[in-house]
């Protein structure tokens, strides 16, 4: 195996470990032992780090030439969800829930339109797979009746054979 995809493989277990395994494990302790403003220090994390996720494609394009771009990285991550620095916190507070609040009733009605324009794809395509697949149901119970009948004819002609042979 190349020492490129041997970094590659350790680099995506550990930002796997880091962005996510870490947080979500410490979000699920919160939620079910702790609760109160450690909930709302890993709600923060999570909506900066969706903030981050949505946005890393085009700072990875920018940036990935910088020297030791994915260590920093993964810094950046650590220090996110770190208790000594709260830089989740932080950004949440002075960048993200201010610029979220300014856009809140635009996104609320662009999510509200998103969910009606797929409920009605859905009922749509629903209702024409449903009816193909009464037509398929129908198709298949044809076919397994001959099937069946087939067999049934098969079976009666073997027991003619053997009846004639036996009477020779």
């Amino acid at each position: 195996m190349a020492v490129t995809s041997i970094i590659s493989l350790a680099y995506t277990l550990l930002y796997g470990t880091i962005a996510y395994a870490v947080p979500a494990y410490s979000t699920f302790k919160a939620i079910e032992k702790r609760g109160g403003e450690e909930v709302r220090d890993w709600a923060q994390y999570w909506v900066v780090f969706s903030a981050f996720i949505s946005s890393q494609w085009l700072v990875d394009f920018l940036l990935c030439w910088l020297p030791f771009y994915y260590l920093a990285k993964l810094g950046f991550l650590v220090a996110l969800w770190h208790p000594s620095t709260k830089l989740a916190a932080a950004l949440y507070g002075k960048a993200i829930a201010p610029l979220l609040a300014s856009y809140e009733a635009d996104i609320d009605r662009f999510v509200s339109e998103g969910r009606a324009k797929a409920g009605d794809l859905v009922g749509h395509h629903s209702a024409q797979l449903r009816s193909q697949a009464r037509g398929l149901a129908g198709q298949g119970t044809v076919l397994l009746r001959n099937i069946q009948q087939r067999a049934m004819e098969r079976a009666k002609a073997a027991g003619a054979q053997v009846g004639a042979a036996h009477s020779d």
